[in-house]
């Protein structure tokens, strides 16, 4: 008798969207137009595709950063060579054991990674982290923001933890 393993789909994705498309509006230079967002995320892992569909349910048929409006595309982390292109990557859950490939495709691409994992940023894998919870945390790690050729505007960087 087979038993089949039920994951749950998350009503909501671990990464406060929102807030994520909000650090988006602060690239420099401003992004504009219809603008591409990767959602890089672990095939073989139930819950990062789960995270995935819950993050681009939340940006739906495109979110507004700034003069931007957001189109997410998954990209899976086995076709990361697609990520050229992009300017933004949201990093969905599941995705550890693939982030040194994703750091070195996004550094090679100039593509700017958010991600829920604050064991990505700490790492410099990611650039941005997002932790929600009582209060909102951003931390940017500064070498890989110069890895991704990535700067952020200073009123942005006044509010945010950088390491």
């Amino acid at each position: 008798m087979a038993v089949a393993a039920v994951v749950p789909v998350p009503l909501q994705a671990e990464l406060n969207v929102p807030i994520a498309v909000r650090v988006v509006s602060f690239l420099q230079p401003p992004p504009s137009g219809t603008m591409p967002a990767a959602i890089v995320f672990s095939p073989g892992n139930p819950a990062s595709i789960a995270d995935a569909a819950a993050i681009e349910r939340a940006i739906g048929g495109g979110s507004i950063a700034g003069k931007a409006v957001l189109r997410p595309r998954r990209v899976p982390a086995t076709a990361l060579e697609s990520l050229a292109g992009y300017r933004v990557a949201f990093v969905a859950a599941g995705t550890r054991a693939d982030q040194d490939a994703i750091a070195a495709a996004a550094s090679r691409a100039s593509v700017v990674t958010i991600t829920s994992d604050e064991a990505c940023v700490q790492a410099a894998r990611c650039v941005v982290g997002i932790a929600s919870g009582a209060r909102v945390q951003i931390t940017v790690n500064r070498a890989a923001a110069r890895a991704a050729n990535a700067r952020f505007g200073s009123a942005f960087l006044m509010l945010v933890k950088e390491i």
